[in-house]
């Protein structure tokens, strides 16, 4: 995958997503987003859940996974204690 393929990806199956997962807003960052990825990279996307509980969480990234055929990481703001890291994330993100 690449950066262009994953964020394609998003931006063509945001309402999906939504429907199905309630992820209001969706995107990438980390070594993709930098274009520093290597093969045995994973995908980073951070998530803004309208109903973040376990089905939705569970759900999205198995269907991640499953469409990437690659590991994927899922970030979302109640995952970080530290702030700092967080607003740091959110300033790396591109949005699909």
């Amino acid at each position: 995958m690449t950066k262009r393929e994953i964020l394609n990806f998003l931006k063509s199956h945001k309402n999906e997503i939504y429907q199905k997962f309630k992820a209001k807003k969706i995107g990438l960052f980390g070594s993709f987003a930098k274009n520093e990825n290597s093969k045995n990279s994973d995908i980073d996307i951070y998530v803004e859940f309208e109903e973040k509980n376990f089905d939705n969480l569970v759900g999205l990234y198995e269907y991640l996974e499953n469409s990437f055929h690659q590991k994927v990481d899922i970030y979302y703001p109640h995952k970080f204690s530290d702030k700092r890291v967080l607003e740091k994330i959110k300033k790396e993100v591109i949005y699909g």
